[in-house]
């Protein structure tokens, strides 16, 4: 008897081991792995059209309905929790940061995809007058690790910045550009990871001429990054959208628009965008849930015989829900000096 158990123990050992050794095996041979992902400013402002607890169910279906394994939301305010109680079979959620406000509406969702060390950065510069709202609120990024399958690691980074075309703005969100590309390069030197970065970017590569955009000097230039609707829908020309210019189809959830999917290599880990898509998401009346379209795209992570195992330490942070309430209340208090700093503009902004 003590003979036959020996015999099962050493059978089961060596089937752990082979276990093991196969992963180590397709780590250094091609392996495919496919994940669906989908970027969308959800539109969370308290009291959207009246509708926002709906509409944020809608959304939660749809994604589920279409079976996205990763998600990036922005403005992600009033009614995060009508949104991830209806995300059935999610595993995976960031800490939702607060309303309005003290959130900065950003938020990732996984299918079973584990999300590990979770950090906000607010961003250094805003610019922006009280009908902008980019000066209420903490607007910046979000940075996690993603385990897109056993052992192969991501970072995934979801960016809200700076928007409109005053002088200001174009010169905050270039900050904003800025900043996020240096958190980036030191990660990356330090990790070695596959980057992704998507969420709204308030801007386009379709506006360089006009607007001196420098998103592509900042994220492909000195980002070496790539960008999926540009390498899919337009050829990876990142300077000519004539044949779209002159389509007459405004550009705005439509083509080169602010939803924004950035992507590269890392790790002995090849990244290819297989799909790309912008779709309005509408309701049983046939209206948008948001004032953006969702971008999805499908991405393809090969594993190369350069497969470099990761060397951080990984763990799941938990946001207390009092640090939650205190930075409301620190912004609710920044927002009132704000307001009462710029008396005339509020008034005339409330009509």
């Amino acid at each position: 008897m003590n003979f036959i158990r020996r015999v099962v123990s050493v059978i089961m050992a060596l089937l752990m081991l082979s276990t093991v050794f196969s992963f180590n095996a397709i780590a250094k041979n091609d392996n495919s792995i496919t994940v669906k992902m989908i970027n969308y400013n959800v539109a969370g402002m308290p009291g959207f059209d009246g509708k926002g607890s709906s509409n944020h169910k809608a959304i939660a279906n749809y994604i589920v309905e279409n079976d996205f394994d990763i998600v990036a939301v922005q403005e992600d305010f009033a009614y995060n929790k009508s949104l991830v109680n209806s995300l059935e079979g999610f595993d995976y959620f960031t800490n939702h940061a607060g309303s309005i406000p003290g959130g900065d509406g950003l938020n990732i969702f996984t299918d079973n995809m584990p999300i590990y060390n979770e950090k906000r950065v607010q961003w250094d510069m805003a610019y922006g007058s009280i009908a902008e709202g980019d000066l209420l609120t903490p607007k910046g990024f979000i940075h996690t690790v993603i385990e897109v399958a056993d052992g192969v690691y991501i970072d995934f980074y979801n960016i809200h910045a700076d928007a409109f075309e005053t002088l200001g703005s174009r010169e905050a969100r270039d900050s904003n550009y800025d900043q996020i590309l240096t958190f980036i390069e030191e990660n990356y030197e330090n990790y070695n990871r596959p980057v992704i970065i998507t969420g709204d970017f308030n801007h386009h590569f379709h506006s360089r001429p006009d607007y001196l955009s420098k998103m592509y000097d900042f994220f492909c230039v000195r980002g070496g990054m790539k960008e999926a609707w540009v390498e899919l829908c337009n050829n990876g020309d990142y300077f000519d959208f004539t044949e779209w210019q002159e389509s007459g189809t405004e550009f705005w959830g439509e083509w080169d628009s602010v939803e924004k999917f950035m992507y590269k290599d890392g790790g002995g880990i090849t990244v290819t965008p297989k799909e790309f898509n912008y779709s309005w998401i509408l309701n049983d009346e046939g209206e948008s849930l948001s004032d953006h379209a969702a971008a999805e795209c499908v991405f393809e992570f090969i594993v190369t015989d350069d497969f470099v195992q990761n060397t951080q330490e990984l763990k799941v942070v938990t946001q207390s829900p009092f640090r939650n309430f205190f930075n409301t209340i620190k912004w609710i208090f920044k927002d009132l000096i704000y307001v009462f700093s710029n008396l005339d503009e509020f008034i005339e902004f409330i009509g």
